[in-house]
């Protein structure tokens, strides 16, 4: 019996302080997120507002400040030892995403100290760098993080990971960087269009007119795919889950930043309170539609959830 004690003790302390490590690389790589976008949304956009669209105005001092501390995070996230087995995958993408708008950020300070008639030119590019740095952290890191608190068997852990926002409003930087995109994107001759490709609720396929059994701690989480089919970026593209219970109709929405011709992007949607037992409820997906859309057939996608036991 003193030797049975002993294990079940000893075993007890191994899954706490495992649980203790989950939770402490969520709630450290969230912190590392947020501190970087707000070194891009804040510090980084400031300088640049500042400036009001000219390159000789910039204060080459802050936009160093901002790649040392860009830098920092990805070095921090690089050096990073402890890293839980399920989160290994995830926190490649963090490293990589870090990387990105590091590098980025000091080919911006290069270019305001050796070309500053450059500068504007290289802006554009940081952009296209920043936003493909955003898509890895919300299609990529986001996803395998939420993955990993499954295999852990801690979902309700989520609530330690808030989806970062864009690392800058493109929209608003002080300097003409996306007219090239926006008159693409304004092209009503270009073939647009985006369509549902894959919807997951958590962790299992719903396939069209099919249903998903949650059972135990499973949270209706949708995992929206959304593919690009058009010849142009799209952007701001919204997505929309719809829950029919029998005790109300839920409607939760998210965001898609941008997605590139001929690829995909996904969005996770969550928030929503679960049915009764063993209550099917109706389940409705919605993508876009997006300007100058002319196939709609395939934004939508149906099915149903089932809450079990």
């Amino acid at each position: 019996m003193v030797f049975g004690f002993i294990f079940f003790v000893a075993r007890g302390c191994v899954a706490t302080q495992e649980s203790t490590q989950v939770r402490k690389y969520v709630t450290s790589a969230d912190s590392l997120l947020s501190d970087s976008t707000n070194a891009g949304r804040n510090e980084l956009q400031g300088a640049l507002r500042n400036a009001g669209g000219d390159p000789a105005r910039l204060d080459e001092e802050a936009l160093s400040q901002v790649a040392n501390r860009s830098e920092r995070f990805y070095l921090q996230a690089l050096g990073q030892e402890e890293v839980p087995p399920e989160f290994e995958d995830a926190h490649h993408y963090l490293i990589t995403a870090l990387g990105v708008r590091s590098g980025a950020t000091e080919r911006l300070v290069q270019a305001v100290s050796e070309d500053a008639g450059g500068f504007t030119e290289e802006l554009r590019a940081a952009v296209e760098d920043y936003r493909t740095s955003d898509s890895i952290v919300a299609n990529h890191f986001i996803p395998k993080v939420r993955e990993g608190l499954q295999r852990a068997g801690q979902t309700r852990d989520q609530g330690y990971l808030e989806e970062p926002g864009p690392f800058m409003d493109y929209g608003a930087l002080g300097f003409d960087v996306a007219s090239v995109a926006a008159t693409a994107r304004s092209d009503p001759g270009a073939l647009h269009g985006v369509e549902v490709r894959s919807v997951r609720v958590a962790g299992r396929p719903l396939y069209p007119n099919g249903n998903v059994v949650l059972t135990g701690a499973d949270e209706p989480t949708f995992a929206v795919t959304v593919a690009n089919g058009g010849e142009t970026p799209e952007s701001a593209v919204d997505v929309e889950v719809i829950l029919n219970t029998s005790a109300e109709r839920q409607s939760k929405s998210a965001t898609i930043e941008r997605i590139e011709p001929k690829s995909a992007a996904t969005v996770q949607v969550g928030g929503f309170l679960p049915g009764e037992l063993d209550e099917t409820a109706r389940v409705t997906v919605e993508a876009g539609p997006v300007e100058y859309e002319k196939t709609l057939g395939n934004n939508t996608l149906t099915g149903t959830v089932t809450f079990g036991l």
